[in-house]
C-alpha cells in the first residue's frame, strides 16, 4: 500500500479468517513517538550480541559474516 491515501494503514492476517484485513492508527506525534521510543528503548537487543551469547554458551562460534560496508 504505497499511496499517500494509504499514511497509518496497515495490513495484518487475522487468526480464523482467510486474507488480511486492513486497520488504521492514530497519528501520533514526532514527539510522542520520540517519547516512546525513549522509554523503551531498553527493551531491544541487538541480535549479534544474543547470537554470541548464545554460541558462547554452547561453546560454538560462528563464522563472521562479511562486511556490509564497501
Amino acid at each position: 500500500m504505497q499511496d499517500p491515501a494509504y499514511v497509518g494503514v496497515a495490513v495484518m492476517a487475522m487468526q480464523g479468517r482467510p486474507g488480511y484485513t486492513r486497520i488504521r492508527t492514530p497519528y501520533v506525534s514526532d514527539t510522542d513517538a520520540a517519547r516512546v521510543a525513549e522509554a523503551t528503548s531498553h527493551l531491544t537487543a541487538d541480535p549479534d550480541l544474543c547470537l554470541d551469547t548464545l554460541l558462547h554458551s554452547t561453546g560454538r562460534t560462528a563464522t563472521p559474516a562479511p562486511s556490509l560496508t564497501k
